[in-house]
């Protein structure tokens, strides 16, 4: 007679194979599962980039087409556009978390600050691509006529903006606490020393454009002497890069005796040739580069 036996549970060799599947399944899976919360997380940033560029569009029709500027006393770019951005948390970048819990102050009349804020924003406004120098929506840093002693930093008119769908507004940047998004500002508290560390999927930096559009761009990280942190970051189309950060590329930025930068970046150049000569005199960085040098990072 045959006896009919029930098999009530796998072998070991059986398991160990279900195992290795699992196994190699998740070392296929979990790259991609991260890849995605990167990207879900660069959309949400270009998301608060187009909103906060729609509120500072509103804000230079309602004050005379002129450009957010700098007050002192605890100013941000986003502190004079706050009536209109409404929402704070607008400001942070889902891949910024570092600075901890401080107070932001109010600016100027239109605020109704202090703000208190979790950590650092996300976002720097365009000063220009060599920050105290100015070229960007900001001019150069100056005495203030009217406190002796004090720097401002005077906005422009929305007419002096040559192209404005191709000139930033504010975009990512590493800067703080005055957050700007010029090309020796950006990287302030960046730790990274190569492209790989760039926030948004290896630096698809996210810039809200003057005339209200928004989106990413590939930039590229570099070392810089005497930039804030010793750190550069500039988008990699330099042609692009020549009229993101000016209001006028032919303009012609001198060197800021006020507030001077003392980085390598001659004086006199017009606006739009900066990031061309940065690119140009700047090579790539050999291995070992480290701060005080003037290369960018190569892929």
């Amino acid at each position: 007679m045959h006896h009919l036996t029930n098999r009530r549970g796998f072998t070991l060799i059986e398991l160990l194979v279900v195992i290795a599947i699992i196994a190699i399944l998740a070392a296929i899976l979990f790259p991609v599962f991260a890849q995605a919360r990167a990207k879900a997380r660069g959309i949400s940033c270009l998301s608060n980039c187009k909103q906060i560029g729609t509120s500072f569009y509103m804000y230079v029709q309602d004050y005379d087409e002129m450009t957010v500027s700098g007050h002192g006393g605890g100013w941000e770019w986003w502190t004079e556009l706050q009536p209109y951005i409404k929402n704070i948390n607008l400001l942070y970048c889902p891949d910024r978390t570092d600075g901890g819990p401080y107070t932001q102050g109010a600016g100027n009349f239109l605020s109704a600050g202090p703000f208190q804020l979790s950590h650092y924003v996300g976002y720097g406004y365009n000063w220009g691509p060599i920050g105290w120098r100015g070229g960007g929506l900001l001019q150069n840093q100056q005495p203030d006529p009217n406190r002796p002693g004090s720097t401002y930093i005077p906005g422009k008119s929305l007419a002096a903006i040559q192209f404005p769908a191709q000139v930033y507004s504010f975009g990512d940047t590493y800067d703080t606490p005055r957050m700007t998004v010029g090309i020796g500002f950006s990287a302030d508290s960046w730790t990274g020393t190569s492209n790989a560390g760039l926030r948004h999927t290896t630096g698809m930096f996210n810039y809200a454009f003057v005339d209200g559009h928004a989106k990413a761009v590939k930039v590229r990280g570099g070392w810089m002497n005497n930039a804030f942190n010793n750190k550069l970051i500039m988008p990699r189309d330099v042609t692009f890069a020549s009229f993101a950060y000016c209001a006028d590329p032919n303009e012609i930025i001198p060197l800021n005796t006020v507030s001077p930068d003392n980085t390598n970046v001659p004086g006199g150049l017009a606006c739009g040739q900066i990031p061309i000569w940065i690119a140009q005199n700047y090579p790539p960085c050999p291995a070992g580069a480290g701060s005080g040098s003037n290369c960018v990072f190569a892929d």
